[in-house]
C-alpha cells in the first residue's frame, strides 16, 4: 500500500498515534512557546535534552515545532542547516554512519566505506565532526544532529534482550559528548529522552553535565493549547469545527496522562467521518465525534476491529507478536520489550509473510499502533515496536495479553530457580498441586528457547527437572497401582483358602458339640448331688460360729462404750484447733488460686488468638488456592468452601476478599443464582442504574432514550420499558418510599417519573445545561440538582418550585446531601470540593489538594460523614460537622469515578477509569478491598440494591451488560455445599490445611453426591 495514497496529510490533517512528520507544521498547534524555548537553549548551548514522559509528544515538537524555527532563522541569517535525525535503536554506530552517508560528497557508501566510518566513531578523538566532510568545524555551516527515542541505548543495551552492550552504549554516549566541543563551534545536539530512564544518565558524567546545562522538560498541555491544537489544524484545511466539541475534548482530555496520543486518534477519525459525509458547509460537531467514537475506548475499540479481522491462525501470530513487545515491569506496570523481525519470528514461529500481513495491519496510518511508521521498508533486523506505552493501557485486550504473559514468566522464573536448587541437591523433585501447574503451563504455552532466554537463559534444565519431575510422578503412581492389584490379588486367594478353613471346621465342629451335649448332661446331675451334700454341712457349722459370736459381743459391749466417750471429747478439741489453721490456710490460697486463674485465662486466650490468626491465615491461602484449581472442580469447590467455613468460624473478617473471590469464583464457573447476568435484556448504550430502596426492583437509562424497569428475581428479559423519548438520561434517583424516580438529562431538563399509583410524570426545568446530580432529601419532600451550569437548585416537588442553593459566585457542577440535610457537598469545575450548611452561609469549607482534582463526592447515610474521590485514585473521608479529614486510601490506579455506601452494612463501594469495582469494609479501611474487574467493559454506573445485600453495575461498551453479585461473601456461602461432591482425603487435608489441625468433614452429605459412571 502507498503511504502517499493512505491518511495522507492533505485528506487528514491530525495523525493519530504516529508522530507529526517533518513538512507537517502547519498542522502543529498549541506548542509556540515551547518550540521557542528549546530554540533558545540550542542555540545558546549548542545541546539541549528535550525530557518528557511517553506519548507527551518530544518527536513532533522536535520535528515539527523546532526545525521550522531553526530554518526560518536560517533563511534570516544566510546559514543554512545540515540536519541529521537518527534513532540508536540496537545498532547506534551503524545508523550513526547510514545517517552521515547523506551529508558525504558521495551520498551513498559501499559496506567497507560504512565500516570504515563506525571504526572512525568508535576510535577517533575528535567525535562526529572529526569524519572527513562532515561539518561542524568553523565556517563549514551548521550541521544539527537530532538522536530521538535516546533511551534506546539503555533498552536495546539490556543483556537480557541479547542485543547491544554496555560497553558500546558507554561509546556512543562518549563519542556524543567529544561531538559537543568548543572545537565544532558548528555542530549542534538534540536530543529526546524519556523522563523515567533519565537515570541512566548519571553515569555517565560528561554526558550529566550537558544535560544539567540545558535541557527541557516538556510540561503537560495547557486547555487553551489543547484547543488552538484541536481547531488550528481543521481551520488551515478551511474547515470549521464547533465551539462545544472544542470544549468537550478540552475537557475529557485535559487531565488524562496519555492526553495527546488520544485526542490526535479520535480527532483523525472524526475528521475522515466528516470528511465521508462531503458536507463541506457545515462544521464538524459534536455529532460526528460521538459517531466517530469515544475518548475513553476509542483506541481499544479500533486496535480489537483490526484484530477481530485476522483469520484464526493470524489472531494467534497477532497475539504472540505484541506479547514478545511487551511486558511488566519491576513496578507491576506495563513496559516495552522492542524486539527485532527476527528475533519475533522465532519467539512467534511463523513465516515471513504471516507475520509482516499482521505488523503491516498495525502500522496502518488509520492506527499506528506499531513502529516504525508505515512505509518504511522492514528487513530482519528491523525493531519492532509500540508507538507509546499507553498504548498498553488503553488496549484492554493488550493488557490482557500483558497480564497472562507475566504469569506465564511467574510459572517459568519459579521453575527455573526450583531446577537450580534441585541440581544443586538443596530441593527435591516437583510434586502435586505444583507439579499439575507447570504441566498445565507447558501444554498451554508450548514455550521456546527463544522466548525463555529473555527471562532466564536455563531453559533446558527447567525443562529436564520438569520432565523428570514428571516421569518420576507417573512411575510412582504406577508402582502404587501395581502394589494396590497384588494386595487386592493377595486378599482373594487368601480370602478362598480361609472359606475351606472354615468349612472343614464346621463339619468337625459339629462332631464334637454332639459328644458334649451327652457328656455335660452326666456331669450336671453328678454336680447337683454333690452341691445339695456340702449344702447341708455347711448350715450345721454357721449355726455353731453365730452362737459363740454373741456370747463374746456381750462381753465386750460396756468396755467399748467407755472408751468412744473419752475419744470423742479429745477429737472435737483437735478438730476445732485444725478449723482455725484451715480458715486461715484457705484465705490465702484462695488469693494465690486467683492469680493463678488469671494468669491460665491469659496463657489460653493468648494461645486461643493465636491459633485464631493462624487458621484464618489457613483460610486465606485455601481460597487463593482454590482459583488456581480450574480443572478440578471438586477440589476447587473443598478449597473454597472449608475456607469460608474456617474464616466464619474462627471469626474472621466477614468479607474477607480471599474468601469472598473464592465463593465468587466458584459461584460464577457453576451457576449460582446469586450471581446474575442480565446482558441479553440490555440495549443500547447503558448510562446510569438506580435500585430501589428496599426492594429487588431497580431501573437503567440508555442511549436510546428509554428508562427500563427490572427485578432482580427474574431472568434478563423481564424487563419492562417506563418511559422513552429522545431526550438522554445521564443520572437517576429514586425517592426514599419508591415513588418517584428522577431523571436528570442531556438538555438540562429533570423529568419525574410515577413508580407507584396514577401519578403523571413532569418536568422541572431551571438547568442551562446537562444535569449531572440528581439527589432527594431523605424525607422525600425536595430534589437537590447540580448542572454544567454550575448552580444547585432545591425544588420543593409539592409546589414544583425550585431555589437556588449556590453560595456567592463559585460553581457547582454535581452535589449531594447529608441524611439530616444539614450539609450539601458539591465538586467545582476546577476540580475541589465545597461543603456547607444551606441554612447558615459562614458554615462552609472547601476541599482541595495541589496537583489532583475531585472527580465524585458521596455522603454516608446515617451520619455527616462524607468520601471524596480524587483523579489520582485516592479516596479521603471526611466529617463535615467537625469539617477534617478522617482518613485517606489508594483505591485505584485511575481517577476514581464514582462512590457509594451500603446503607443496611458498613461497606463502601468505588469505581474507576481502571475498570475495576472495588468493595471496602467501613470498620478496616485497611484491611485488603474485594476488587472485581471481571466486567468486560467500561463500568458505567453502579448502585447497592435488595436492601444492600447485592451490587447492581453497569457495563458499557459494544456489548452494555447489567451484572448483579452479593456484596457480602455469607450470601455465596449458601449454595457451598450444593457444589461440593466429597471431602477431603487425609492425604489432601494434611497439604492444603495441616498435619496438626484436626480433620473435619466440609459437607458431611458430601460423600453421597459423587456420581459412578457406568463402564460399557
Amino acid at each position: 500500500m502507498d503511504p502517499d495514497n493512505k491518511n495522507s496529510i492533505q485528506d487528514n490533517p491530525f495523525p493519530g498515534l504516529r508522530p507529526f512528520r517533518p513538512g507537517e507544521e502547519k498542522f502543529f498547534f498549541g506548542r509556540e512557546n515551547e518550540s521557542r524555548e528549546i530554540a533558545e537553549k540550542l542555540l545558546q548551548n549548542r545541546f539541549v535534552a528535550v525530557i518528557g514522559t511517553s506519548g507527551c509528544g518530544k518527536t513532533s515538537l522536535i520535528r515539527c515545532g523546532l526545525l521550522p524555527l531553526l530554518e526560518k532563522g536560517s533563511s534570516e541569517n544566510e546559514q543554512p542547516w545540515r540536519i541529521l535525525s537518527i534513532r540508536p535503536g540496537n545498532d547506534p554506530f551503524g545508523h550513526m554512519a547510514d545517517a552521515l552517508a547523506e551529508i558525504l560528497p558521495d551520498k551513498g557508501i559501499e559496506k567497507d566505506e560504512r565500516d570504515r566510518i563506525i571504526g572512525l566513531l568508535k576510535e577517533g578523538s575528535e567525535g562526529i565532526p572529526g569524519i572527513p566532510g562532515v561539518a561542524g568545524k568553523s565556517g563549514e555551516g551548521r550541521l544539527l544532529l537530532i538522536v530521538d527515542q535516546f533511551e534506546e541505548l539503555f533498552r536495546y543495551g539490556s543483556p537480557d534482550l541479547g542485543v547491544g552492550s554496555v560497553k558500546e552504549t558507554a561509546a556512543f554516549v562518549s563519542l556524543l559528548t567529544r561531538s559537543v566541543s568548543p572545537l565544532y563551534p558548528g555542530f549542534y545536539l538534540v536530543v529526546a529522552l524519556r523522563s523515567d530512564l533519565i537515570s541512566e544518565c548519571s553515569q555517565y558524567k560528561g554526558f550529566t553535565s550537558l544535560i544539567n546545562n540545558s535541557n527541557f522538560l516538556v510540561p503537560r498541555m495547557t486547555r487553551e493549547g489543547l484547543k488552538e491544537a484541536i481547531e488550528g489544524p481543521v481551520r488551515n484545511m478551511g474547515a470549521r469545527i464547533d465551539g462545544e466539541l472544542i470544549e468537550h475534548l478540552a475537557d475529557e482530555c485535559a487531565s488524562r496522562a496519555e492526553q495527546l496520543p488520544l485526542l490526535q486518534h479520535i480527532l483523525m477519525r472524526t475528521w475522515a467521518l466528516w470528511k465521508e459525509l462531503d458536507e463541506p458547509g457545515k462544521p464538524v460537531s459534536l455529532t460526528t465525534y460521538s459517531s466517530a467514537g469515544a475518548v475513553g475506548d476509542i483506541i481499544s475499540k479500533d486496535a480489537d476491529e483490526v484484530f477481530d479481522k485476522l483469520d484464526p491462525a493470524g489472531k494467534i501470530i497477532c497475539e504472540r507478536l505484541f506479547k514478545s513487545v511487551t511486558g511488566k515491569g519491576a513496578d507491576g506496570k506495563g513496559v516495552r520489550y522492542p524486539s527485532s523481525v527476527r528475533t519475533i519470528k522465532q519467539l512467534v514461529r511463523c513465516t515471513d509473510s504471516e507475520l509482516m500481513e499482521v505488523i503491516e495491519r498495525f502500522r496502518d496510518p488509520s492506527l499506528s499502533v506499531l513502529t516504525p511508521e508505515y512505509g518504511i521498508p522492514l528487513d530482519d533486523d528491523s525493531i519492532i515496536d509500540l508507538s507509546h506505552e499507553s498504548i498498553i493501557q488503553l488496549w484492554e485486550r493488550l493488557r490482557k495479553w500483558v497480564e497472562e504473559e507475566a504469569a506465564s514468566v511467574a510459572v517459568y522464573l519459579s521453575l527455573s530457580e526450583a531446577s537450580a536448587l534441585y541440581q544443586g541437591g538443596k530441593t527435591g523433585l516437583l510434586r502435586q498441586p505444583e507439579l499439575q501447574v507447570a504441566i498445565n503451563w507447558r501444554e498451554q504455552n508450548n514455550p521456546t528457547v527463544a522466548w525463555a532466554r529473555k527471562y532466564n537463559p536455563a531453559f533446558e534444565r527447567a525443562m529436564v527437572y520438569l520432565r523428570t519431575s514428571e516421569k518420576e510422578f507417573r512411575e510412582e503412581e504406577e508402582r502404587k497401582a501395581r502394589q494396590q492389584w497384588w494386595r487386592f490379588r493377595r486378599i482373594r486367594i487368601i480370602s478362598t483358602l480361609l472359606g475351606v478353613a472354615v468349612g472343614v471346621s464346621a463339619l468337625a465342629m459339629a462332631g464334637v458339640l454332639i459328644s458334649k451335649f451327652s457328656a455335660d448332661r452326666k456331669r450336671k446331675l453328678a454336680e447337683r448331688q454333690k452341691y445339695e451334700m456340702a449344702a447341708q454341712d455347711s448350715a450345721t457349722r454357721e449355726y455353731a460360729a453365730l452362737a459363740l459370736k454373741k456370747s463374746l459381743v456381750a462381753d465386750s459391749t460396756a468396755l467399748a462404750a467407755t472408751f468412744r466417750e473419752q475419744e470423742e471429747k479429745r477429737l472435737r478439741l483437735n478438730t476445732q484447733d485444725q478449723l482455725a489453721k484451715a480458715e486461715s490456710i484457705a484465705k490465702e490460697s484462695g488469693k494465690l488460686a486467683t492469680a493463678a486463674q488469671n494468669e491460665a485465662r491469659a496463657a489460653v486466650g493468648k494461645s486461643n488468638e493465636t491459633h485464631r490468626l493462624r487458621m484464618l491465615s489457613v483460610a486465606r491461602s485455601m481460597a487463593l488456592r482454590s482459583l488456581q484449581m480450574g480443572g478440578q472442580a471438586d477440589l476447587q469447590a473443598l478449597l473454597a468452601y472449608q475456607a469460608y467455613l474456617f474464616n466464619r468460624n474462627f471469626h474472621g473478617s466477614p468479607n474477607d476478599a480471599d474468601i469472598y473471590m473464592g465463593l465468587y469464583n466458584l459461584a460464577k464457573e457453576n451457576g449460582s443464582p446469586f450471581f446474575k447476568s442480565f446482558s441479553e435484556g440490555a440495549q443500547g448504550k447503558l448510562k446510569s442504574i438506580a435500585c430501589a430502596p428496599g426492594s429487588n426492583e431497580f431501573y437503567t437509562s440508555d442511549s436510546e432514550g428509554k428508562i427500563l424497569k427490572w427485578d432482580l428475581n427474574n431472568g434478563p428479559q423481564a424487563y419492562r420499558m417506563i418511559y422513552q423519548d429522545s431526550e438522554i438520561t445521564d443520572v437517576m434517583a429514586i425517592s426514599p418510599g419508591s415513588d418517584w424516580l428522577a431523571c436528570g438529562r442531556e438538555n438540562s431538563s429533570i423529568r419525574l417519573i410515577p413508580l407507584k399509583g396514577t401519578g403523571q410524570s413532569y418536568e422541572l426545568n431551571g438547568h442551562r445545561g446537562s444535569v449531572r446530580s440528581v439527589v432527594f432529601s431523605y424525607d422525600g419532600k425536595y430534589l437537590y440538582s447540580a448542572a454544567l451550569d454550575g448552580k444547585v437548585l432545591k425544588w420543593d416537588l409539592a409546589a414544583k418550585t425550585s431555589t437556588n442553593m449556590t453560595t456567592g459566585e463559585i460553581q457547582i457542577t454535581a452535589v449531594d446531601i447529608s441524611p439530616a440535610g444539614n450539609y450539601l457537598a458539591g465538586i467545582t469545575p476546577k476540580g475541589t470540593g465545597l461543603v456547607w450548611n444551606p441554612g447558615n452561609s459562614s458554615d462552609r469549607f472547601t476541599i482541595e489538594s495541589e496537583g489532583k482534582a475531585i472527580r465524585s463526592i458521596r455522603f454516608r447515610p446515617g451520619n455527616a460523614m462524607f468520601a471524596v474521590g480524587f483523579d489520582d485514585g485516592t479516596v479521603e473521608i471526611w466529617d463535615a460537622a467537625k469539617r477534617e479529614k478522617i482518613t485517606g486510601i489508594k483505591a485505584h490506579s485511575g481517577t476514581v469515578a464514582d462512590i457509594r455506601f451500603n446503607a443496611y452494612r458498613p461497606q463502601m463501594a468505588t469505581s474507576g477509569e481502571d475498570g475495576i469495582l472495588r468493595l471496602w469494609d467501613l470498620e478496616n479501611l485497611n484491611s485488603v478491598p474485594i476488587s472485581i474487574d471481571d466486567a468486560g467493559g467500561p463500568l458505567i454506573s453502579f448502585d447497592f440494591g435488595s436492601g444492600g445485600t447485592v451490587i447492581v453495575s453497569a457495563i458499557g461498551g459494544d456489548k452494555a451488560s447489567i451484572i448483579s453479585r452479593p456484596s457480602y461473601a455469607d450470601t455465596f456461602a449458601a449454595d457451598g455445599c450444593k457444589y461440593v461432591t466429597r471431602n477431603f482425603t487425609p492425604e489432601e487435608w494434611q497439604a492444603y490445611v495441616g498435619e496438626d489441625i484436626d480433620y473435619e468433614k466440609t459437607c458431611p452429605g458430601a460423600d453421597l453426591k459423587i456420581k459412578i459412571r457406568e463402564l460399557r
